[in-house]
């Protein structure tokens, strides 16, 4: 999912520190507005547009640099760092605008920063330390969800069954072709073989075929080791409470799990 993120962070630097976490976790490229960016916006799956909440709303120059792009039919998310506690509706103005140009918010983050201005001079400032470590997991936490609820597979999950392939089902989707049944979805079409997903699975969930299959999701904890590692982009797993309170009751009445756990890795 290629993705950008432009910002400004021009008082103490705390909308920098929430946007590189995002960063980190989305792979994405980072922009500050303040260089006056010409980018073509046409191949991005995922815009982010954040800054620091100035009088209610977010910095003038990013309302005047979002209002001044093309952004219909985008993915767009948006962020900010405040002085107050509630959030409110400081992000009302910034949406509009994004929604005016045809964009589409599919999400938004705000935390709290730093500020010694106005009044809060004469205590050496207010929310001192923020953004902490907790504000960018935080941050870094909102990003990974995101990045999951736009995964290409989340909706070819739900396609019909077109075929099987090693009693696995099969679903087509345009050029993609993906095996799972109702847990772990992989994208035969554009997997590389590269066997990440069966060395960083704990409960060897994978097997090399003619391609890699999830021929175990029974027993996945969704702990997503094989996504995270896929180099493709090829792997989702469609998380859920219910499949969640399965393993559980799996865990205290048997031992299958556990004996799963610690088979061999040549165990497939």
């Amino acid at each position: 999912m290629k993705t950008i993120i432009f910002y400004r962070s021009s008082y103490r630097g705390n909308t920098l520190k929430i946007a590189e976490s995002m960063k980190d976790a989305l792979s994405a490229e980072l922009v500050s507005i303040d260089s006056n960016p010409s980018i073509d916006l046409s191949d991005y799956d995922l815009i982010g547009f954040g800054s620091a909440i100035n009088f209610a709303a977010h910095d003038i120059r990013l309302q005047r640099f979002v209002s001044g792009q093309y952004l219909k039919g985008k993915n767009v998310f948006v962020f900010s760092t405040r002085c107050r506690p509630f959030l409110g509706a400081y992000h009302k103005h910034l949406k509009k605008i994004i929604e005016a140009k045809g964009g589409i918010i599919v999400g938004e983050f705000s935390c709290q920063g730093f500020d010694r201005t106005g009044p809060w001079v004469l205590m050496d400032g207010y929310n001192k330390a923020r953004p902490n470590e907790r504000d960018m997991f935080k941050a870094r936490l909102f990003s990974e969800k995101l990045r999951w609820k736009l995964h290409p597979l989340a909706f070819v999950c739900k396609n019909p069954i077109a075929g099987y392939s090693e009693s696995i089902p099969i679903r087509r989707k345009g050029s993609y072709i993906v095996a799972g049944n109702k847990v772990v979805f992989l994208n035969t079409s554009t997997c590389i073989k590269c066997g990440k997903c069966i060395n960083v699975c704990p409960m060897h969930i994978f097997s090399l075929k003619d391609t890699a299959l999830p021929m175990d999701e029974k027993n996945c904890i969704q702990c997503r080791l094989c996504a995270d590692n896929c180099p493709t982009f090829s792997i989702y797993i469609q998380e859920s409470f219910l499949n969640g309170l399965r393993i559980a009751l799996r865990e205290s009445f048997s031992n299958k799990l556990q004996n799963n756990y610690k088979a061999e890795d040549n165990h497939h």
